[in-house]
């Protein structure tokens, strides 16, 4: 069975969604954003190899979503000198994803890609890990 947008199975899919998103620890919605960064970017370079114009604009638009979320949940206080880089690496992310838009060429977004799948990999490492040694609490 196929979970379109539509129907039933959409519906189903959509309360699957939340409820993994409502129950997700900070890390697993990251590990969530940068999984979901990698799907658009790949879902836009093969649009453009598709000349699928409508495709490309709405799979790099929930990139940019993406991305701005990211940005956005970077805390640089805490984060000090990691966050202000991952800033700087979104910001760069940002910018050629644009040029690949604009020109019509998906290597563009295939650099980012590899980013991501890097950042996925270190982000997903770190959430398992989490998983496996829960903070303690002093008097717990």
């Amino acid at each position: 069975m196929t979970y379109g947008s539509g129907g039933a199975g959409g519906a189903a899919a959509s309360a699957y969604k939340a409820s993994r998103v409502m129950s997700s620890t900070p890390v697993d919605l990251i590990v969530m954003l940068h999984e979901r960064l990698l799907a658009d970017l790949r879902g836009g370079a093969l649009a453009i190899e598709a000349e699928n114009i409508e495709a490309k604009a709405a799979r790099l638009q929930s990139a940019y979503d993406v991305i701005y979320e990211l940005m956005a949940s970077l805390d640089r206080e805490a984060g000090g000198e990691i966050s202000h880089r991952l800033s700087a690496l979104y910001s760069y992310m940002i910018s050629r994803i644009g040029e690949g838009s604009r020109t019509l060429d998906p290597e563009p977004l295939n650099e980012v890609a590899k980013h991501v799948e890097s950042l996925l990999s270190a982000w997903s490492t770190l959430a398992a890990e989490s998983r496996e040694s829960p903070p303690s609490f002093p008097g717990a």
